[in-house]
């Protein structure tokens, strides 16, 4: 691998070089996009240091059937993170997240030596030796295409067939927040990308269980003038908020969707909206705070503990409702069944 000595790719290369493993450490629950940078960001690695110890770690779970098919077809490999000794201070790379966030589970004080991310920086991160924060980006997957670029090594069909889906899900097919630099990623990749695999991870099967959520969600939904809003109660994985707030946002008359659900003493929060000239993230984080929620321009999500059950749980859900629609001027008033 012949890399320029002043580009990213070979201060990249420079801050992993040593004895010492690399734990890649996405977020919780991580997305396609999140996967995708990881198991690209150890290939790349892998091609310039064969002998160097490369772990994905997983905090929380994988529970889309998307994002599981993904593993399956493309052979992501996770160790769960309770099983990695951080004591033995390995080197760590963050990708699709940032230190100091709720929703990666890097040991606190623990200092990472890598951080990739296409979201706005949530930090100055001065003692990262490699910090690459790209906001204009509307995927992580597509800064990892440019250092696959930039390393001109032989695409491996799997690494290609990731990163496309990952850029492709974390803009829904370059249709949100698609910057030129996901459009160019997208054209590179595609001819290197097994087509077979990509439609079964893109048409993965599922339980009856996701129909029963998508019932109850539709069944709970209520409008708010133009916002969407329901609350899912026990969902079993955190990524089905995600995917409940995107079937909602395709309401015509809404302009914003809201999906919270309860999952392992935490509610989880997804926001969309359509319009492009308000910041998703920005008002997600006055509504749960600062270090609980980040995001985009219309995209946006958050977490926060719940100790309390039952009751505890729906009156906490209904304190972010009520927050939200204040943060965006909509009247509580308004509020109508959506299909009841």
């Amino acid at each position: 691998m012949v890399v320029p000595s002043r580009s990213p790719l070979s201060q990249l290369l420079r801050a992993t070089e040593g004895s010492a493993p690399l734990i890649i450490l996405p977020h919780d629950n991580p997305d396609p996009d999140a996967l995708a940078s990881a198991a690209a960001l150890r290939f790349i690695i892998h091609q310039a240091q064969e002998d160097k110890e490369i772990i994905i770690a997983l905090g929380g779970i994988v529970g889309r059937a998307e994002n599981r098919a993904m593993l399956r077809y493309l052979n992501i490999n996770l160790v769960p993170v309770g099983e990695i000794d951080f004591s033995t201070h390995p080197q760590v790379a963050l990708v699709d997240t940032q230190p100091g966030r709720i929703n990666n589970s890097l040991p606190e004080n623990f200092s990472p030596t890598i951080v990739i991310d296409h979201h706005p920086a949530y930090g100055s991160y001065a003692a990262v030796p490699f910090l690459d924060l790209r906001d204009g980006y509307g995927a992580t997957s597509t800064i990892l295409t440019e250092y696959l670029e930039e390393a001109h090594v032989d695409v491996e069909s799997k690494i290609a067939t990731a990163l496309f889906y990952g850029i492709n899900a974390e803009t829904q097919d370059l249709g949100r927040e698609a910057t030129p630099q996901d459009v160019e990623a997208c054209q590179f990749l595609y001819p290197y990308t097994n087509k077979r695999r990509l439609a079964k991870i893109q048409n993965a099967r599922v339980p009856r269980e996701y129909f029963k959520v998508f019932r109850d969600a539709i069944e709970e939904a209520m409008l708010y003038d133009t916002v969407v809003i329901s609350v899912l109660h026990e969902v079993q994985y955190p990524d089905m908020v995600a995917e409940v707030a995107d079937f909602l946002l395709r309401l015509d008359e809404a302009e914003w969707s809201m999906a919270i659900g309860h999952y392992n003493q935490s509610l989880y929060v997804s926001l969309r909206t359509t319009n492009r000239d308000v910041n998703a993230g920005e008002i997600l984080q006055k509504v749960l705070g600062s270090k609980s929620a980040g995001g985009h321009d219309m995209i946006a999500g958050g977490r926060v503990k719940v100790t309390e059950k039952g009751v505890g749980v729906e009156k906490a859900a209904v304190r972010i409702k009520d927050r939200l629609l204040k943060a965006i001027g909509v009247d509580a008033s308004s509020a109508r069944d959506l299909v009841r």
